[in-house]
């Protein structure tokens, strides 16, 4: 039997203008460090994960559709980079409270969501990958963002919506536009 239980990843999205330096960012990583997880990853940022059996799927887009129609759209501000000790360098957001606002919003819009796993991240540190999984090629990586300098804003209007069976691959399901208002 097939399973229906599905990973759903709910992330942000750049303006093209900022997606394409990131790319680039990226493109400059593999130069100086080679092969590295998330390098094809298209640029985002994180709002949250959750692992539900697919006939909950609609029930789950309209709570959170509602905390999109109930939100501006709001800017978001890069200064530099930053890292993860050991593992991940990431383009540093300047002022994170309308992002972690809206990550908390959603969050707490699937509070007692039946979910096989439920709403994660839980720590609210967001933040846009560059490079992740480095391993013993952190130092070289970490050194190569250090002094660069990266300052850019990017409006954001939707929550992009991804879906993936069980250890599969992530494709775009849907965009949920903030309000209009």
């Amino acid at each position: 039997m097939i399973s229906s239980i599905h990973q759903y990843l709910f992330t942000i999205t750049l303006e093209p203008e900022i997606e394409a330096q990131v790319i680039g960012f990226k493109k400059e990583l593999f130069e100086q460090i080679g092969e590295f997880s998330s390098m094809h990853s298209r640029p985002h940022i994180t709002i949250g994960t959750m692992l539900i059996d697919q006939s909950k799927e609609e029930a789950l887009l309209q709570l959170l559709g509602g905390v999109c129609q109930n939100t501006q759209p709001f800017q978001i501000h890069f200064e530099g980079f930053g890292c993860f000790k050991a593992h991940t360098v990431f383009a540093r957001l300047g002022q994170l409270q309308a992002v972690r606002d809206f990550m908390t919003a959603c969050e707490k819009s699937t509070l007692g969501f039946p979910a096989k796993k439920k709403w994660k991240p839980k720590a609210k540190n967001p933040h846009l990958t560059i490079g992740r999984e480095l391993a013993k090629n952190y130092k070289d990586a970490k050194a190569f963002f250090e002094e660069k300098p990266f300052i850019a804003n990017s409006w954001i209007s939707a929550l992009r919506v991804q879906k993936r069976p069980e250890n599969g691959t992530y494709v775009v399901f849907k965009e949920l536009p903030f309000s209009e208002k």
